[in-house]
């Protein structure tokens, strides 16, 4: 078997789901950036704390799921190797 193929497909799996992860990311800081900007706007508390503390769990989740994702295709790429 190849290992510098297995290398590279591994590589590019882990570069595309890590681009995916990021837009995840983005969507979160932008939901948290939409929260401040809609308190100065006069919504009530609960519903701007709400906005905030949903950004805060996506990005949470996002970068849990992230880790978790990135152990599972190392070893995928190790176990690929051998």
């Amino acid at each position: 078997m190849n290992h510098h193929k297995v290398a590279k497909e591994q590589l590019l799996h882990l570069v595309f789901g890590a681009a995916f992860f990021l837009v995840i990311g983005i969507l979160a800081v932008s939901l948290d950036l939409l929260a401040a900007w809609i308190t100065k706007l006069g919504v009530s508390q609960f519903t701007a704390s709400t906005l905030g503390w949903t950004a805060h769990a996506m990005l949470v989740l996002d970068l849990v799921l992230f880790f978790i994702y990135l152990i599972a295709t190392s070893i995928d790429l190790i176990r690929g190797m051998k």
